[in-house]
């Protein structure tokens, strides 16, 4: 009979025991080790906290003949965060984005009990039938502490008789009727718990910690009103650990990482307390092999536990039969020492969107969301490391987060994040004039990726390594600058221009005249870089003025004169940054000092002057308006010596404002 069932599982016959035989596929494949799992529909029955990480919609089922005349069946069904968009508080605490709600069916019919009377004389057979409705409900709060989640499972028990004869009147009282009780269980996920801290995320946030009470309240089986046969109280806590397989492997073993790919194993272990039963240890593991991004994948799994001795294997396959919808069919193999081998088939539809790290940050971009709101949603991205969109969430964490936690984030996504993150926000921070702000920043990124740049496995792009160079230029180190950007190969407008400034502010005009020309031959290819081009001709002009080609210097002012009237690009490096925006009044100002430096007076104070009356609002025509009486003095004083040595102050000025690290700072 099914009982032996029970005693060869040590649950000694106790009330409710069809409620401890196990349902869903992943689970009985891992030897029950599921209770910090239960992140699908069989949740309902393993830990109610457990249904908020699941998905999408499931529905799964379960139908399998155990021993003898006996016959279980399970139905499980769960939908994760119904109220996506509820604006009520209650309704949305409820089935809002952080909630879950789930139910449960597990059914067992025996048959083949002989009914005797008391003298001993057959009078037929009978069958009995228990069943079990489990109804959940599961909620989660985030925080960057972790992800707590909780939930509690009603659930609603009945037995009754099928074949029952009443004949001598013994057993008119004998029908079981209905009986209530409830399951809680919790879920927690480390991010920045405090105890936590010490270990790096990527290795933290596979891990999850669960407990459940299951019959906390406790139902029971009534005979002719008087409660009998309670349902015991069982508590199990458990830990799992989800293995990326890849990061795990030595980054410099480049052909096995590829070969594992996203694959991953899920370790997990249980243990169990029962009142007046001996406890039990439950191990499991699943390797989870995804094969495509449309959801195809396959699993294999194993588990052993040590209270029936009981080993466990299983496998699993899923493949997706429409956009938003796939079918998962599931084979656990039980053996048992003492009882029959225990086959059970499981089918599970998966529905709906798929509410996984890309859900979470298309979230996090509506306008329409609190900062709050828009945290948990990147939360929720961290949590489900490995994905597309970690750096991402990230950087967007990182505007709000506090520094040691923005570094622990980047750690995630490696030291690059950190460094690209750096390096923006000192180019922001230089294009603002905060440059003392700025270098820090730059100092801060160059560490990152000098880790990364000299490491032997040198994983910068070419894009990278002008970035570290840049962060160099910013951070006032040209020297050093130059050695990096000098490691790039692909020879774009970027890598010139940034060679010229290097050049430039170390005094190195031939160097800086020779990569000025060759960024503004970029200016037919990289049509789309106009700021750069610009600057390249500014810069190529001052590089003339110093060489004392001063022809050629206002051939190139004409340049940009004629071409760049617009504003500069906010986005684009200026070594010091051009406070107004403009390029034309530092052209004219140019301009008129190569005319005066030729001896070409008339012309040149012509166009000093254009500088103030085409430019007024600029910083050059503003530093013309307050110079110009002097200029015109001297000039009328035919005091050309004085008027030379003023043109070469003001191009001291400006070759000051506009050399990197400034003079005043490199003396």
């Amino acid at each position: 009979m099914v009982t032996s069932f029970a005693l060869a599982q040590d649950d000694g016959g106790a009330a409710g025991g069809f409620l401890r035989y196990g349902v869903g596929g992943r689970a009985m494949g891992m030897g029950r080790a599921f209770v910090s799992i239960s992140d699908d529909a069989s949740g309902v029955y393993w830990n109610p906290a457990g249904i908020i990480g699941a998905e999408r919609i499931e529905l799964t089922s379960m139908y399998t003949d155990l021993y003898y005349d006996t016959q279980y069946g399970h139905l499980g069904f769960i939908y994760p965060r119904p109220g996506k968009n509820l604006k009520d508080r209650v309704a949305r605490f409820l089935v809002g984005p952080y909630s879950s709600i789930g139910f449960g069916w597990v059914g067992l019919f025996m048959s083949g009990f002989e009914q005797r009377t008391a003298t001993r004389e057959y009078i037929g057979d009978f069958g009995i039938g228990e069943n079990g409705f489990l109804f959940a409900w599961a909620r989660e709060e985030i925080g960057s502490w972790g992800i707590f989640r909780y939930g509690f499972s009603l659930k609603f028990v009945n037995q009754n008789f099928t074949g029952l004869s009443s004949e001598d009147g013994e057993f008119d009282g004998a029908r079981r009727d209905w009986s209530g009780g409830m399951d809680f269980g919790i879920i927690f996920q480390p991010i920045n718990a405090p105890i936590f801290r010490i270990f790096s995320l990527k290795y933290l946030l596979p891990l999850r910690l669960g407990i459940v009470a299951q019959n906390i309240i406790q139902p029971s089986w009534s005979v002719n009103g008087v409660q009998k046969d309670i349902f015991p109280r069982v508590v199990r806590y458990g830990v799992s650990y989800r293995l990326v397989l890849r990061d795990w492997i030595p980054e410099s073993w480049r052909f096995v990482r590829s070969m594992v790919g996203s694959s991953q194993i899920l370790l997990s272990c249980d243990r169990e307390y029962t009142k007046n039963t001996r406890s039990a240890t439950y191990y499991g593991a699943e390797g989870i092999f995804r094969i495509s991004r449309s959801g195809f994948a396959v699993f294999s799994r194993a588990g052993y536990n040590d209270k029936s001795r009981e080993v466990s294997f299983g496998f699993g396959i899923s493949m997706p039969f429409a956009s938003t919808a796939l079918v998962r069919i599931d084979y656990a193999y039980n053996l048992h020492p003492y009882l029959p081998e225990d086959n059970r088939f499981f089918l599970t539809v998966k529905m709906g969107r798929r509410m996984d790290a890309d859900y979470f940050i298309k979230n996090s971009r509506r306008t329409d969301q609190s900062r709050r709101e828009r945290r948990k949603n990147l939360l929720s991205v961290i949590s489900r490391y490995p994905n597309d969109h970690l750096l991402e969430a990230v950087e967007m964490l990182a505007e709000t987060e506090d520094s040691i936690l923005t570094r622990r984030y980047y750690k995630l996504t490696g030291g690059l994040g950190l460094a690209r993150s750096l390096f923006r926000e000192s180019k922001n921070l230089l294009i603002q004039g905060k440059i003392n702000k700025a270098r820090k920043k730059a100092l801060k990124a160059a560490e990152e990726y000098a880790g990364i740049f000299y490491s032997i496995e040198n994983p910068l792009s070419e894009e990278d390594v002008l970035n570290y160079g840049e962060a160099l230029i910013i951070a006032q180190q040209p020297e050093d600058a130059l050695s990096v950007i000098e490691e790039v190969q692909e020879q774009s407008l970027r890598y010139y221009y940034l060679l010229a400034i290097c050049k430039r502010a170390v005094g190195d005009w031939d160097g800086a005249l020779s990569m000025f020309q060759n960024a503004v031959k970029r200016y037919e290819s990289e049509q789309d870089e106009k700021s750069m081009v610009c600057l390249s001709f500014l810069g190529l002009g001052e590089a003339l003025i110093m060489k004392s080609q001063f022809d050629s210097a206002i051939t190139t002012f004409n340049v940009i004169l004629k071409n760049y009237s617009g504003r500069l690009d906010s986005d684009y490096p200026r070594y010091p940054t051009i406070a107004d925006g403009y390029v034309l009044d530092d052209a004219q100002l140019l301009k008129g000092i190569c005319y005066i430096k030729m001896e070409k007076y008339m012309e040149g104070i012509s166009e000093l002057l254009k500088t103030y009356r085409f430019y007024p609002g600029l910083d050059y025509g503003v530093f013309i308006e307050e110079a110009a009486e002097d200029v015109i003095a001297k000039f009328k004083s035919s005091d050309f010596d004085g008027l030379m040595s003023l043109i070469q102050g003001f191009f001291d000025h400006y070759i000051n404002e506009h050399m990197w690290p400034p003079v005043k700072e490199r003396r």
